[in-house]
């Protein structure tokens, strides 16, 4: 005969388990619910977009996100863009030149020496100005032979229609200020959302209008956030010139290869494989990671391998995180939107990018006219155009 103590047991044991079973119930409840509400929430942002032109690409991007382009450069020059006043620019020259002036004549090789020349810059359209300074002497041998070099930094601003345009290369030629100023004469201004519909690299409030002087690098960082997820992060990559590398997937691999056991356990592979976004071959990882403080965060990437001399084909790279502190330093957090969420959020974003196809019509490169048609009117150097629709390739 079973005792009661026996008995007892096995009740208890039995409520436990019914115990479990309501708590794995409530626990996935809790999550579709979240799944469900969090999708709702993707859908509502991804509703409204506006299309953003990112070098010679083009990428959708929720309304109310937060945007911004970085680490622009083309053909060897950092590109900086402030908005300021004709009067403000003409006072930050000057003081500009009386700083470098106030520097002794020969650099010390880190090209920040004084004033080799300083330059008004004939723009059509424009005022600027070019400085060359911190010149550097130096040699290297060729065997026997003893060869001299000479390099200078070069800077040339101009300033358009209340926004000042800063090209700068360091280690260069004199000769480079030329190039500097061709380029800039080739800049015409834009509205942040304005898509340009002549050739082209668009940088923040410009685009480079082809024909441009022979170049072979051109980069740029596309980067977004959402307003209320400050773990969420986006950025695209552009970049033509550089070389070929391994592949995405190869990479990750070898990653693989090199973690430990207890790295590869925290983390999950989502989706993972070759993946074409209009027509452009890539290669695209999806990953759920569980961090060492038990948050759960997701690190997905797309990438796409450039081809050698040829900008309208550069590398692009497209990460996208969440879970990570928006405090500098801080540790992982939890994601703020569930797994089916994010993914949405990535397969909406990562889908519209596209290589921008303007019109065929011929770029007109007189002095007069050399400001590039942007949403299908041609701007001015006084008043460019921002209220006709945005245009899509």
């Amino acid at each position: 005969m079973i005792s009661m103590t026996r008995l007892k047991k096995r009740g208890w044991r039995g409520f436990v388990a019914l115990l479990a079973a309501f708590v794995c119930a409530g626990t996935w409840a809790a999550g579709h619910m979240r799944s469900l509400r969090d999708r709702t929430e993707v859908a509502t942002i991804t509703e409204k977009m506006r299309t953003i032109c990112v070098g010679r690409y083009l990428v959708d991007a929720p309304e109310d996100a937060n945007v911004n382009l970085s680490s622009e450069m083309i053909a060897g020059f950092t590109i900086d863009t402030v908005e300021k006043t004709e009067p403000a620019f003409h006072a930050r020259m000057a003081a500009r030149e009386a700083e470098i002036s106030a520097r002794g004549a020969e650099g010390n090789g880190d090209g920040e020496g004084g004033l080799v020349a300083a330059r008004d810059l004939s723009v059509p359209g424009a005022v600027g100005r070019s400085f060359i300074y911190g010149r550097s002497r130096g040699y290297l041998m060729a065997g026997d032979r003893r060869i001299a070099m000479e390099s200078v930094s070069v800077v040339a601003h101009a300033h358009i229609d209340g926004a000042t345009f800063t090209l700068a290369a360091k280690g260069t030629e004199e000769a480079s200020a030329r190039e500097a100023k061709s380029l800039l004469a080739r800049l015409g201004v834009r509205g942040e959302d304005d898509i340009p519909l002549t050739p082209g690299f668009c940088v923040r409030r410009g685009v480079f209008v082809e024909p441009l002087p022979d170049h072979t690098n051109e980069h740029i960082v596309f980067h977004l956030g959402l307003p209320g997820h400050p773990d969420v992060g986006l950025a695209l990559s552009s970049i033509a010139g550089g070389k070929a590398d391994e592949g995405l997937l190869a990479r990750v691999a070898a990653t693989d290869a090199d973690s430990s056991a207890d790295e590869l356990l925290r983390v999950t592979k989502l989706r993972t494989g070759k993946r074409s976004v209009n027509g452009i071959d890539g290669e695209e990882v999806l990953e759920r990671v569980r961090e060492l403080n038990f948050t759960t965060g997701y690190g997905f990437m797309w990438e796409a391998a450039g081809v050698p001399d040829d900008l309208l084909h550069p590398s692009l790279l497209l990460r996208m995180e969440t879970g990570t502190n928006p405090r500098p330093g801080g540790k992982p957090v939890e994601s703020s939107l569930h797994q089916n969420a994010v993914m949405a959020l990535w397969d909406r974003m990562s889908s519209s990018i596209r290589l921008r196809k303007p019109d065929a019509r011929p770029v007109v490169s007189t002095s007069s006219e050399r400001w590039p048609a942007i949403n299908g009117q041609r701007a001015s150097p006084h008043r460019p155009s921002r209220d006709a629709p945005i245009g899509h390739s």
